[in-house]
This record gives structure tokens, sequence and C-alpha cells, in this order.
């Protein structure tokens, strides 16, 4: 079911742009383009979103008010040179405020996001959520974040989430299409309120939410990302997400239950992890010490307590067959798996 939006005609190229879009793809349907604010009101039974141009005289918070009084979600777009447009929209508390230099795909994705069908998303899950992210500098989150899932499969329900943004490579990984993907699975969950079974890969124990190679689209919002999240905690007892090298404060570390740190065992990997604890709020990683040669391990699993403050809770022995398993498509090495067996406590 395509979101129903009504726009309120502007001269500026958004609105165009917008109902041209919309024209040519199935991703939401333009139901009115209004020049009067009644005509909203007398077909808001058939209009999930209104989009408003700050420019526009009648675009007041009395009548933006109106509109979600009306259960209506509103986008309010202001010129990107207007600041008092700006300041308005935001006053009157519009659900997604944009400037109108904005590409019509990020309009699109905030529609999606504030489109009132959200509201059939269940928050009780209990499934435990465990982040998986690393320093700069490739310390092996993917094949960690895996092995994890892997294992934890076995024994329970679990599902992996592609989130490293900069470089997703859970499918290529996996050797899985890159269709579906999240933004499959985000568009589902915002309609249905669920994590519908097409929209993921099975693979081995584990259900599989591959990350976005769209070229040119922009990234999933932060709110889209937190409702896949919440219907996979829903639908899974263990969701293990691969962040790749995010930044501490990124939200979905925030809302996980645990936070595990993956540490390359190197001098420069230990450093980076060392810069990135420094930068922590809230409770400490869980520190996976990872590539770790045998001749080398004490003093490692020493250096990376002075420098991050942080016992490793796992150490990965540095082996040919672990190294050779991530690059042929297949599954993660069982003696990755038994390493990682002493986190399946994690709750």
């Amino acid at each position: 079911m395509s979101i129903r939006v009504a726009t309120v005609l502007s001269a500026r190229d958004w609105e165009p742009g917008l109902v041209s879009y919309a024209r040519e793809t199935a991703e939401l349907r333009i139901v009115l383009r209004a020049f009067q604010p009644h005509e909203i009101e007398e077909q808001a039974e058939d209009i999930d979103v209104v989009v408003a141009g700050g420019e526009v005289s009648w675009v007041t918070p009395v009548q933006i008010a109106a509109w979600q009084r009306a259960g209506l979600g509103v986008l309010g777009i202001h010129p990107h040179e207007d600041g008092p447009a700006a300041v308005m929209l935001r006053t009157a508390g519009v659900d997604e405020l944009l400037p109108d230099t904005t590409d019509v795909r990020t309009i699109v994705t905030a529609i999606r996001f504030i489109s009132p069908s959200s509201a059939l998303i269940d928050r009780r899950g209990t499934g435990t959520v465990i982040a998986v992210i690393g320093p700069r500098g490739a310390p092996g989150t993917t094949e960690i974040a895996l092995g994890l899932a892997w294992e934890s499969g076995g024994r329970s329900s679990t599902a992996l989430i592609d989130l490293d943004v900069s470089a997703p490579s859970i499918a290529i990984r996996l050797g899985l299409p890159p269709r579906p993907d999240i933004t499959d699975v985000a568009d589902q969950v915002r309609m249905t309120g669920s994590i519908a079974d097409e929209t993921l890969h099975r693979i081995g124990p584990i259900s599989v939410i591959t990350g976005s190679h769209r070229i040119g689209e922009a990234p999933l919002r932060p709110a889209m990302i937190d409702d896949v999240i919440d219907a996979a905690a829903v639908a899974f007892d263990r969701v293990v997400v691969d962040l790749g090298t995010a930044e501490p404060d990124d939200p979905v570390l925030k809302r996980s239950d645990v936070a595990l740190l993956v540490v390359d065992a190197s001098a420069v990997g230990v450093v980076r992890a060392a810069h990135l604890v420094s930068a922590w709020s809230g409770p400490p990683p869980t520190v996976v010490l990872n590539r770790v040669a045998p001749r080398d391990q004490a003093n490692v699993i020493a250096a990376t307590k002075e420098w991050t403050g942080i016992e490793p809770a796992v150490v990965i022995p540095d082996r040919p067959a672990v190294r050779a398993a991530s690059l042929a498509a297949k599954r993660p090495d069982g003696r990755l798996r038994r390493s990682l067996a002493a986190l399946g406590a994690l709750s």
C-alpha cells in the first residue's frame, strides 16, 4: 500500500519534483495538491502525510496543529535561506523539517518515517540486541558479528542485521543477492509493523538482513533503523547488529542491550580502540580481541587492558582457517564460533 500524500502547492522546485517522482514510482501516491487549507480538511480521511512549504502564507502553527489533530503526519519544507520559516515550522511541531534544497529521495524517506502506519510497530520486543562495533582499520567486525550470530542461531532464533553504513559487506561475505535489503525491510516494517519472511535471507541457522548497496539513495533515517531493530527484537530471541566502524555516540549503541568492541590485535589496532573508548558514553563495551598471534597473546592482552581500561572477554586466535572462511562465502570457521561461545550468556 502506497503512502497517501497531500502537497501544498508551491512554486519551489521540491513540490513538482515530488509529484513527478510519485508518478514514476509506486512508493507514494499524491492524492491532493492543495491550493487552500479547506481542501486538505475535506479529504483528511484519504491522506496520510501533508507536505507543506513554510513560504505559503496559510501554512501556520494553527493550521499544522489542525492537521495533526486529524491524525495526519506533517513534513515541513522551508526555503534554505529563510530562517524565520524554519523556526515557524519547528515551533509548530511538524513531524519532520527539511530545507527545500533536499533531494527528492530524502524527502520520500522522511515521508515514510512520519507515515502514521508506523504506529503499528509492536515495541514490546524481548529479544536481546547486541551491537558489534570497531575502530577504523577493518578490525573484523563483520566476521565477529557473523560468528556470534551463527553460534547463537544454534540455540535460539537469531537475526543478523548489516548496519555498516560505510561498507556493508554481509551480503558479499555470504554470497547473498543484493535484494531484499534493509531498505526493503524498513519499508515493510513501516507499512505493517513487522518483518515479513520474504524480506529476510535465511542461511544456516540465522536470518539475515543485508545492508543497502543502492547507489545514489539517501541512507535510512535513524528512526527507521530503530523501527527495524524493534521489529526484529519482537520476532527473534537475539538480534546481532554489525555497525562496522560507527561512532561511539551512534543511536543504535544507545538502544542496544550489549555492545561488543572488536579490537585488532596489533599496536595500531589497540591504539585506535583506546581512542574510541575514550569517547565512549554509558556502560563500557565488552571487548573481543581479534586475530591474536599465539606467541604475542599475553602481551597483547596486557596492552589492551592498559590502553582501553577493559579486560578482553574473548580472545580470537589468528588462524589461517578463520581467514580462509571469511573469504570463501561460507559459514564462519568452527574455531571462531567456539571462541565466541563464551559470549553466549550475554543479555
